[in-house]
């Protein structure tokens, strides 16, 4: 234990060198391959961190201003809540992302991302990114535990899946040394949510006070997102894929064996679902540029028989369920699934 608490005494040092510190700090950071008897336990920390904060921070602070400014209640104040909490955590881990990946000496060309893999060079990280890694990989483990312990919604086998995968690709990164590819795809991945969650708060809140403003909001929001999606999991994520097949597969003998193999998979089908996400986002962006509105149409199963039931012949084409798939693309067994789980439509 006491390996442990040098480990996450070292970590948290990174941490504050990243954010606080000035640049020759972080590059003053020591660098060590892994050791799982040191960081399991600093992983379990983490993980027990996140879940108290975040049920924490929704049942003392983020539910009484919810219900208090907007007059929210049941569903819709937990949902709403939790869309909060989700655009905290993920635009913190965006920004931690970009003051960690760009500050490593190997992250661009692409190339670096590869050279030295193969004689296990990529085993020692330095310690802000291994910070990072374990970091990311406890908020999965903790949306775990807590999705199994939110009211069960009908995409909770989704979810679940979507947490597992995804906790098992990170991990499999981690161990293997695929650590300069994986940190670049984790913080690819990340910003895209926060325009999301912000715009299903917009969208509540519109619907709790009747305001339009707050529609407004979530519209904007919302092209953010489509915006914000097309650079970072069209443009560059597909650079990464294409990385890992020109670059890596040279370096990495049988691109790392069965393990390698199903994460390339792994990574190619989420490319191909990006572009058929996109295409789905894009009609939605033509709805609102003909000042259409883009109505949440999403229920929860606790809801009103009316509100699961789906919407009249001809009604308005939901863009709720298209985003909300698209924004599990952590794990790309979950995002062929969640996509055809998005059906509940009020």
């Amino acid at each position: 234990m006491e390996g442990a608490i040098e480990e996450l005494n070292l970590q948290l040092h990174a941490l504050r060198s990243v954010t606080l510190g000035p640049k020759g700090a972080v590059e003053a950071l020591p660098s060590a391959g892994p050791d799982f008897s040191r960081e399991l336990p600093v992983l379990a920390i983490y993980a027990f961190v996140f879940f108290v904060f975040s049920w924490g921070a929704r049942f003392c602070v983020i539910d009484p201003l919810l219900t208090r400014c907007l007059g929210m209640r049941s569903a819709k104040l937990r949902r709403c809540s939790q869309s909060v909490m989700e655009a905290m955590i993920y635009g913190a881990f965006s920004v931690f992302g970009l003051l960690v990946v760009p500050s490593q000496p190997w992250v661009w060309p692409s190339e670096r991302w590869w050279s030295g893999v193969a004689w296990g060079g990529h085993l020692v990280i330095r310690s802000d990114v291994r910070c990072y890694y374990l970091m990311y990989l406890a908020r999965y483990v903790q949306m775990l535990i807590s999705v199994m312990l939110e009211p069960r919604r009908k995409d909770f086998p989704q979810m679940v899946l979507h947490h597992l995968v995804t906790t098992v690709v990170v991990s499999v990164s981690y161990c293997k040394g695929w650590n300069r590819v994986g940190v670049v795809t984790m913080l690819l991945l990340d910003p895209t949510d926060v325009p999301l969650h912000i715009a299903k708060v917009c969208k509540y809140a519109a619907e709790s006070t009747g305001k339009r403003i707050w529609r407004t909001l979530a519209d904007r929001c919302f092209e953010l997102f489509a915006l914000t999606f097309f650079v970072t999991r069209l443009v560059m994520y597909t650079y990464v894929v294409y990385s890992v097949w020109t670059e890596g597969r040279p370096n990495v003998e049988h691109l790392g064996g069965f393990a390698g193999w199903v994460c390339f998979i792994i990574l190619c089908i989420l490319l191909v679902l990006q572009f058929f996400w996109f295409s789905l986002i894009l009609k939605v962006a033509m709805r609102i540029a003909q000042g259409k509105p883009a109505e949440d149409v999403r229920s929860d199963d606790d809801e009103s028989p009316a509100a699961a039931s789906p919407p009249a012949s001809g009604a308005s084409s939901p863009w709720w369920p298209i985003v909300l798939g698209a924004s599990m693309c952590g794990a790309c067994a979950q995002q062929a699934l969640s996509f055809g789980a998005e059906r509940s439509l009020a």
